[in-house]
């Protein structure tokens, strides 16, 4: 049987995926829609519009993320700033500390002997 390498690839992606758009948000403070996918997108991560805002919607729904509508000037458009909430800068946390053990486990596995 021969595994389905895109749907693993999408699969690990997904998580992954939150992580980072925690990171980010946690190391910015605040950053609105556009500039996450902005950053993502320099970062070699592009992710299309329809898969970064029911993202954020859900982690703002699991309360995760502050949502904040400023803007800018009179004539500027609103934009939507996320920032972490408590409850999310413990989540970024504890995913940190997992994917940096899955890591670990992934890099003594490849020092043994094949």
């Amino acid at each position: 049987m021969e595994i389905n390498i895109d749907n693993w690839k999408s699969q690990i992606r997904k998580g992954y995926l939150d992580l980072c758009i925690l990171l980010l948000i946690e190391t910015k403070k605040r950053i609105y829609g556009f500039e996450l996918l902005d950053v993502l997108r320099k970062l070699d991560l592009p992710v299309k519009e329809g898969t970064l805002y029911p993202l954020l919607s859900r982690m703002s729904s699991d309360g995760l993320l502050n949502t904040e509508w400023e803007t800018e000037s009179s004539s500027g458009h609103p934009r939507k700033f996320y920032s972490l909430t408590k409850t999310g800068k413990h989540t970024v946390s504890e995913m940190q500390s997992e994917f940096d053990q899955l890591i670990k486990v992934y890099k003594e596995i490849n020092k043994l002997e094949k």
